[in-house]
């Protein structure tokens, strides 16, 4: 539908239609009325012609978000792992204009079964950015209100629980001569950084200056570079590391992740490595250290959000 607007004497009129817009600007009403009438349709038909593509499955699109999408981003591991998992899911293979309200809702269903509304809003957060990737930047004609319409789950922020004693000495033993030679140290590593996994393993030694004992991490989530000064614990775990490689810790995020939660099922402990990084922040709070200091090394751009380390340990 054509919407005309009146701005400085012109008329600048838009149209919209299933997710795809034009827009122009003319000096009379009349030539933008009869423009936004004409464009209107040029859709209309370009939809009946079938000109705009559609996809045969939804599995079609996350191949192509895989392959022109995903490689741009820093950190894409993750949405790999979220791919790979929603890869084996029927509703994936079904014809996209065949998929029903019933069909996401049977999926979101049964996926709360099994994670936590965290992790569900992760992984449909790849789905509809996946779709509206797909309608907008390669102009295919895909479903993409079928699945912003559906309700999602609300997350309940509780005080983040911290890593109780017991359980970390129990980790920090198991690990010591671990066969993946790089576990522990990047479990001490981030207990005292605060760093995240991703920010971990894409650190390199030119990025860390030993003599000033300065931590320059640049690939962070936020796209905001930060400078950690490193403690003598950080010094003690760094020093003795092969300098040679490019990489810090030179390991890629599946066998770190891997070789993380063998340990732990093993010792049947409850801790994401995530947690490694709510301790450290917290620890950081316990010391006095200031908000403004705390926020410079964890990287966090609001309060509200870095508040929520500000607790006693249980």
């Amino acid at each position: 539908m054509a919407t005309i607007r009146k701005r400085n004497d012109k008329f600048q009129v838009q149209v919209r239609i299933r997710g795809h817009s034009k827009s122009a600007t003319f000096l009379t009403l009349k030539h933008a009325r009869h423009w936004g009438r004409q464009k209107e349709l040029e859709f209309e038909k370009s939809f009946q012609l079938g000109e705009l593509y559609r996809p045969k499955h939804f599995l079609e699109v996350l191949d192509l978000y895989k392959q022109k999408v995903m490689p741009l981003k820093k950190s894409p591991n993750n949405e790999y792992i979220i791919i790979q998992s929603l890869s084996r899911h029927n509703w994936v293979k079904k014809p996209l204009h065949l998929i029903q309200p019933l069909d996401i809702t049977a999926y979101r269903d049964r996926r709360l079964l099994k994670v936590k509304p965290s992790t569900f809003i992760r992984e449909f957060g790849v789905v509809k950015h996946a779709l509206k990737i797909a309608r907008i930047e390669w102009g295919w004609d895909v479903p993409l209100e079928l699945f912003t319409s559906i309700k999602i789950p609300k997350i309940n922020h509780k005080a983040l629980r911290r890593i109780q004693d017991k359980d970390l000495k129990l980790l920090l033993q198991h690990t010591n001569n671990h066969t993946n030679k790089y576990l522990q140290p990047i479990l001490l590593f981030a207990l005292e950084t605060g760093m995240r996994r991703g920010e971990i393993l894409s650190l390199k030694w030119l990025d860390v200056d030993m003599k000033r004992k300065l931590i320059t991490v640049d690939n962070t989530k936020n796209g905001y570079p930060r400078i950690i000064p490193m403690n003598d614990n950080v010094y003690l775990v760094l020093k003795p590391l092969d300098k040679k490689n490019e990489y810090v810790f030179p390991i890629t995020t599946n066998s770190l992740r891997l070789a993380f939660q063998r340990v732990c099922k093993k010792l049947e402990i409850k801790i994401r490595f995530h947690d490694f990084r709510h301790e450290a922040i917290s620890r950081l709070f316990e010391k006095g250290y200031s908000i403004p200091k705390i926020a410079s090394i964890s990287g966090h751009r609001t309060m509200s959000q870095l508040f929520r380390y500000a607790h006693t340990k249980l």
